[in-house]
């Protein structure tokens, strides 16, 4: 356990570094396109919940990744793309949209009754908006709408890296990495000493496959964590629950399920995994550690 809590620190100190060192560029670039987008939309959007209604005009709201993003944010809160299409019960396919009234009517009426009154209260009150509302709605629209970019952003981009990192380990060892697969049975696995990236293990996405060279099947999950309570889902109920998938489907003997991790994890859960024998753990920041298990197999 007393391992397991300085690694835990010494992630949780690197996460903090990284977090603090990250420049300012990336929100600024992700804010910018935004405030151009919500300054084309704010200032008609009298037009876009009037009647009757264009639906030509709801269509090229929802034209272009970032456009649609930003029609989804007038919300308070935001709506997810699915939660758009389920609410409104209709596709949200710009040329679909276009061609049927109805369904442009369906998606403009939702939109409607969760437009955010801070943001945009000129709708709700029927009056013609100020100039400084406008400014106001542009840059709150923007900022919110860029940072959650910048969220995602780094959870792909952190995953990413990591996955890189691990397979830039096995072949400073001298495994070899081959194409990812279907993987129903251990038979179509990688060959001992190769490996894979993202693949379905037993119906089961793994990040990483690789085959240790007594013929087992090492899946490798990739986990960067942002806080504590979010490590649990990460550790014990993701890659917990795959690794007893996994011993179920492919046996105990057959599969080794680990995990790579990076950011902020509660020790607790980890030693919860290790303690009922369910996941290798290893951390981004000692990758030496899993070259060691492998060469040691």
């Amino acid at each position: 356990m007393a391992e397991l809590q300085a690694d835990a620190t010494t992630a949780k100190g690197i996460f903090r570094r990284e977090r603090l060192d990250e420049p300012l560029d990336l929100y600024n670039t992700f804010y910018g396109e935004f405030a151009v987008i919500f300054a084309g939309m704010v200032g008609n959007l009298d037009s876009v919940f009037s009647d009757p209604i264009d639906a030509k005009v709801i269509a090229a709201l929802l034209t272009g990744k970032r456009k649609q993003k930003a029609f989804r944010y007038l919300a308070a809160p935001p709506i997810s793309e699915d939660d758009l299409k389920a609410v409104a019960d209709t596709s949200i396919a710009p040329t679909v949209v276009a061609a049927d009234v109805v369904k442009a009517t369906a998606i403009r009426d939702t939109m409607q009754s969760i437009l955010d009154p801070h943001r945009f209260p000129w709708i709700k009150d029927s009056t013609t908006p100020m100039p400084e509302q406008l400014a106001s709605a542009i840059v709150a629209s923007a900022a919110l709408a860029a940072a959650k970019e910048v969220e995602t952003y780094r959870r792909n981009t952190s995953k990413k890296a990591q996955e890189q990192a691990v397979k830039d380990a096995l072949k400073s060892i001298g495994m070899t990495e081959v194409a990812p697969r279907e993987i129903p049975m251990l038979n179509a696995a990688p060959k001992p000493g190769e490996f894979c990236g993202e693949s379905r293990l037993a119906g089961t996405r793994a990040d990483v496959v690789a085959t240790l060279k007594d013929n087992r099947v090492m899946a490798i999950e990739c986990k960067v964590s942002n806080s504590s309570v979010n490590s649990y889902k990460r550790v014990v109920h993701d890659t917990g629950g795959k690794a007893a998938h996994w011993y179920q489907q492919l046996g105990k003997a057959q599969v080794v399920p680990s995990a790579v991790l990076s950011g902020v994890f509660n020790s607790s859960n980890l030693e919860h995994v290790q303690t009922h024998g369910l996941v290798y753990l290893f951390w981004q920041h000692r990758l030496n550690d899993l070259c060691n298990f492998v060469k040691s197999i």
